[in-house]
């Protein structure tokens, strides 16, 4: 059964989820539990990254990886994002990001005032890749 951790800070749409199941072949989809994704949500912006501060989150995705492909939706902290998309590559997890396109539109208001609507639409789900 191929399963999909998110590990990112929204919530997932009806359009991502009919992705992950149709073309990713996920059965789990495996949100984490409060206190990891308040950390992830939350990474202290004035402190060095340190690999001790994910131990939780990886021991997570250890002790409930499944037994066929395990993709791991991962956005974020750049840092903290770079530091998870590395460590699943190392740990037999498939790192994966959403993408989306932008359309944006421009309101002359009456006042003359322009206001700026930007849309954002899942596009695809896409594999981080190596740099070999």
């Amino acid at each position: 059964m191929n399963k999909m951790f998110l590990i990112f800070n929204h919530q997932l749409s009806q359009e991502q989820e009919k992705e992950a199941r149709e073309v990713l072949q996920v059965e789990e989809i495996v949100s984490l539990p409060l206190k990891l994704q308040e950390f992830w949500s939350n990474i202290p912006p004035d402190v060095e990254l340190r690999e001790e501060m994910f131990k939780e989150i990886t021991d997570f995705l250890l002790q409930n990886k499944g037994e066929q492909e395990n993709f791991c939706l991962v956005q974020g902290d750049f840092g903290a994002t770079v530091y998870l998309v590395s460590w699943c590559f190392k740990n037999g997890f498939v790192p994966i990001y959403a993408t989306t396109k932008r359309v944006a539109k421009e309101i002359v208001k009456p006042d003359g005032s322009v206001e700026l609507l930007k849309v954002f639409k899942h596009e695809r789900f896409r594999r981080y890749i190596l740099c070999r």
